[in-house]
This record gives structure tokens, sequence and C-alpha cells, in this order.
């Protein structure tokens, strides 16, 4: 596998004091990188004071900040907006959603009435709650530069201009960001962070957009580019944790919440059997493997002792205990299933990388 860093968002101020102190410890001992997007609260400034020998992945957070001001989430990005400054909110018909492209019908359905919400004001950066946050944003770069491996442009999601703005501020004020790439952008865009960058990253799995859509509209047309172009370019992909996608494109680096989203879910992550050797095989997708019967979500789901065979249960006993945990653990706590999706991650990255044409892809169980 290509990538170098696989790095878990949020890994630091995620879950209750415990498990920050052990996932600070992982960090420290070079067993996890992070990609943190909570810098505007205090609890990354105060992690970093007090440890100024680790390092961090910085997001901008963007997509709280699309959020906040299209007013799809109150308070999104740590900054109040008003929902409709320069008529912020605009809501198309299902006549006029059909004029819109495919990339915005694919972001923008599913919403009340079948009519898509869109926000098209004509300057994300006219906005004073936005100047404030891209000026917090540098000045936050500029304190804890030396504990940042790497930061991202404050990009304006599906406004490229206006991502392409805050670059050349940053840029202004003695910082280097990586800038992203969307889906549903022009392709212009890609062609000139490929021609003026050593760094960049892509974006729009997160979107709500399918595996292969990704792949089909974005994806393989991006790489094919890139490969023909600047091989050897550092690419990073937000959200990308999908097996296939990891496997499939040659990353830099990724990100993804998917290790803290199954352990909120009762869940751990466990690489499949190899057929004939026995051992714990990382060349296909793991399976999650339902360990508490109590989700964080009040939800219920059937214990994996109720529904394996005896040589499953016993092999997913084997990777739990592997994963320095233990078993109560896992069930009842979720810095146990921490562990485990940690584990998996780190072990995952220790293998070559596979062919696209050599992922094994099955319908048969697990084991």
């Amino acid at each position: 596998m290509s990538v170098t860093h696989i790095h878990r968002a949020n890994f630091l101020t995620t879950g209750n004091k415990i498990s920050q102190v052990w996932a600070l410890e992982q960090l420290k001992a070079g067993r996890a990188t992070t990609l943190e997007t909570f810098w505007k609260g205090r609890a990354l400034e105060k992690i970093l004071d007090a440890n100024p020998d680790i390092q961090i992945f910085l997001d901008s957070g963007a997509h709280s900040l699309l959020n906040a001001q299209s007013g799809l989430i109150e308070g999104g990005a740590d900054i109040a907006t008003e929902k409709r400054d320069c008529e912020g909110e605009i809501v198309f018909t299902e006549e006029q959603f059909e004029t819109l492209s495919d990339n915005l019908k694919i972001q923008y359905s599913g919403k009340i009435g079948g009519a898509a919400q869109l926000f098209t004001d004509a300057s994300f950066n006219a906005n004073d709650d936005v100047k404030k946050y891209l000026n917090s944003y540098i000045a936050f770069i500029h304190k804890y530069k030396k504990q940042i491996s790497a930061y991202v442009n404050l990009d304006i999601v599906y406004h490229a201009e206006e991502s392409w703005d805050n670059q050349k501020i940053m840029e202004s004020n003695g910082l280097r960001p990586i800038p992203v790439f969307h889906y549903g952008e022009d392709f212009k865009w890609l062609y000139k962070y490929v021609d003026e960058y050593d760094y960049i990253g892509i974006g729009g799995v997160a979107g709500g957009i399918t595996i292969q859509q990704f792949v089909n509209s974005l994806g393989q047309r991006s790489f094919d580019y890139i490969n023909a172009h600047k091989p050897g370019l550092k690419i990073h992909g937000f959200a990308v944790t999908s097996f296939d996608l990891m496997h499939r494109f040659p990353w830099y680096s990724v990100d993804s919440t998917t290790w803290l989203k199954f352990a909120a879910y009762g869940q751990v992550l466990v690489p499949r059997l190899h057929p004939r050797t026995g051992e714990f095989d990382y060349t296909r997708a793991p399976r999650p493997i339902p360990v508490s019967e109590q989700t964080r979500f009040g939800t219920k789901q059937r214990h994996y002792t109720l529904d394996l065979p005896p040589e499953a249960v016993d092999a997913i006993n084997r990777y739990i205990l592997e994963s320095e945990t233990t078993i109560p653990e896992v069930e009842t706590t979720l810095l146990g299933r921490f562990k485990v999706n940690q584990h998996y991650y780190e072990e995952l990255l220790k293998f070559p990388k596979i062919h696209e044409q050599k992922i094994t892809r099955t319908n048969r169980r697990l084991f």
C-alpha cells in the first residue's frame, strides 16, 4: 500500500480524558498520526502547549464553515452567521434543480420536499465572520507552526475562486498551505494546483457521494492527470479510509473518522483470515465486528459470539488481545474499541502497496 500516513481524524480531541491521554501516548510513541480540525477550541491549544514535541496535521474546518454559512448546522465552526446575509439561502424547485450539474445534484439531493437547498452567496469571504475565522486560523498556525507537520488552506467548498483567494492571503502572511480540489469543481483548479504545489488535497468522499461516483467523476481522472504530469506529487485524501480507495490510488496521506465511528457504534475492525495461512490478512477489506450489544446511540445489535462459529470467535478474541486491550474492555468502553481500531490501521500501514487488480472482493463470510 502506498499510503504513508493514515491520520486518525481528531484523535487527540475525541472521547474523554482517559482516551485522550492514551491517544497522546500513541502519538508520542510514533504509533499514530492525527489530523485535527477542532483548532478553534481551547482543548487542542492546551494539548499543544503542554506537549511541544508532538506533531499534528491541521485542517481548516472548511466543511464546518460551509455548514455555518449555509445554515445547515447552527453554530458550525464556532461562528455565528445570519442564514440570509446576501440572500445566502436559496431553495430551488424540482425543475430548477434539474439545471444543476450532476455533482451538485448529488451533493444537495435528499432535501425536504424534493427541492435542493444551495448556498449561493456571491462571496463567502466578504462575510466578516469568515474574515475573522481566516485571521484566527493564520494566527493559530503561526503560534504552533513548529508542531504542525502540514496545514490546509481555508478552502471555501464549491467556491474555488474564493478558495484561491484564501490560498493567496495565507501565502501573503508567510504560510504555504495545502490547496484542496473538491468534487464538483472545474478541473482547471486541479491542473493549477498540480503545476504550482508539491502537496495538494482532494476532497469529496464526505459529501454524500458513493465511492464509485468518486472514482468515475473525480478520482481516476485526477490521478491519471497527476501521474502524467507530476508523478510523485504528494496527495492527501480527505475522509478517505475506504479500503478500495486507499489501495486504488497512490495517496501520500489520508484521514478519516472511521476509527471513531465504528467504535461509537460498538464495533471494531478485524481483518479477514488468510485462506491458506490462517494469519490476519490486510490485503482484503476488514469486517466491522459488533463487540457491544449497546451502542452509544441507544440502538442494539447482536454480539459477535451469537452469530459466528467458534473458530471465528476464537480468531476475533485473539485479535482483540493482540490490540493491547481485553474483551471486557472492548465490550464496555469506547477506549477499548479505540485500541482495536488503532491497531488495525497501525498494522495496515506495514503492508506493501497492493495493486488494484489483486484486491479480493468477496461476499463470503469474513472467516
